[in-house]
């Protein structure tokens, strides 16, 4: 007699940004491994597309952030989560995985609680209520199996404030896009100097005009770079060359699409809007100038939330100022330029802030990261996650 045939084990992965549709493609591909047939899909990006995973929206559908930005898109963002609700219950996935994103993805694992309880739901990169709204975290045990923290505190900080919650630290899955060997590193023709004004069209309109006005005065005071602006896509480079009124970009500022991690390896400095790159930035020991500018009302409403004293994940872990801020009204092009230049002709600064991101990205632990989530993803499937903690551990 012939047996019936066994269902394909089924992901469900929502990711709201670029940096999470990077790691939530290297998580599928660690499951991959043990699981050749599975299947994916969701909400993600081109590298998890390409990893395989079917698209019911591209998350440049989700990439907004703040609060009056989200009011605008309010009623697209319903859409989604109701259709992401629909396609659950219908679909049944063994597991729900949902990656970073937090205002989106919290609603969405309580909601999908309520419609299947019996359903496994893990968070990946855990929402930063540690900076913000520390009392919700107890709450999480109600909705999500698992939760997987990528930096070390984390889990401790779980620990005391949500007690009963499933924790376990995997390591920061950047560690799993970096070869040391493999990267070019700062030439010494020209200094090129790495402008980074975010993955959202939002972030860029915001900080491209910043970012490019403090690098044309620093051209104007004669001083010699090239400017490389690393771009996510063709789309946003023409979103940043209408946002500027201009035809062609100057000679001094270069495009770069794709491949941030190679490119940015060569340059001295890097001025960039706050976010995951400037923990990129400090794992490939590029100084770095951290800007960030928001809608004013947005600001204010987060900044009476927000708990910790930086905005920088690299001041945030190394609980000290090793990396500049040049926050809202603070981030004028005059003070940028200004530190930047002196930046570029000081190198016992240079080294200095290259110290201490190094001993900030020495807490990060080793590469692996991606794959002892995988295998705890499907240890928890199995009813295995104790034995998998035991193995990864040990």
């Amino acid at each position: 007699m012939t047996q019936p045939r066994q269902s394909k084990t089924k992901f469900l992965l929502v990711a709201g940004e670029t940096s999470g549709d990077i790691y939530g493609s290297l998580l599928m591909e660690a499951i991959r491994q043990s699981v050749p047939d599975a299947v994916f899909l969701g909400v993600g990006g081109p590298r998890m597309a390409a990893a395989g995973q079917v698209q019911l929206y591209d998350l440049s559908k989700l990439a907004v952030v703040g609060l009056v930005e989200v009011f605008k898109h309010l009623g697209e963002i319903r859409k989604i989560f109701l259709d992401l609700v629909h396609c659950t219950l219908v679909e049944k996935p063994d597991c729900v995985i949902l990656i970073d994103y937090p205002g989106f993805n919290l609603k969405l694992a309580s909601k999908i609680r309520k419609e299947l309880p019996s359903i496994k739901i893990v968070y990946y990169i855990s929402p930063q209520v540690w900076a913000w709204h520390s009392q919700r975290a107890e709450k999480f045990n109600k909705f999500i199996d698992l939760m997987l923290v990528i930096f070390p505190f984390e889990k401790p900080w779980f620990e005391k404030h949500a007690p009963k919650l499933n924790v376990e630290w995997v390591g920061h899955p950047l560690m799993d896009r970096f070869l040391p060997n493999s990267l070019p590193t700062a030439s010494s023709s020209l200094p090129k100097i790495a402008l980074l004004p975010g993955s959202r069209k939002m972030e860029i309109t915001s900080h491209l005009p910043i970012l490019y006005k403090a690098a044309w005065e620093m051209v104007m005071r004669g001083k010699d770079y090239q400017f490389i602006w690393v771009a996510p896509n063709e789309e946003l480079v023409e979103v940043g060359l209408s946002l500027l009124g201009i035809k062609e970009f100057p000679e001094w500022l270069r495009i770069q699409v794709g491949y941030p991690l190679s490119h940015i390896s060569r340059c001295k400095l890097a001025i960039l809007a706050s976010g995951s790159v400037s923990l990129e930035c400090a794992l490939l020991g590029v100084p770095q100038i951290v800007i960030y500018k928001t809608n004013p009302l947005t600001y204010q409403v987060g900044k009476r939330l927000v708990k910790v004293p930086y905005l920088s994940i690299v001041n945030v872990l190394a609980n000290e100022k090793v990396v500049p801020e040049f926050v809202q009204e603070a981030a004028q092009p005059e003070k940028i330029s200004a530190l930047a230049i002196k930046l570029m002709h000081d190198e016992g600064l240079r080294n200095e802030m290259r110290n201490k991101m190094r001993a900030v990205i020495n807490q990060l632990g080793s590469a692996g990261a991606s794959q002892k989530a995988a295998s705890l993803v499907l240890a928890l499937l199995k009813g295995e996650q104790k034995k998998e903690i035991q193995s990864i551990t040990s």
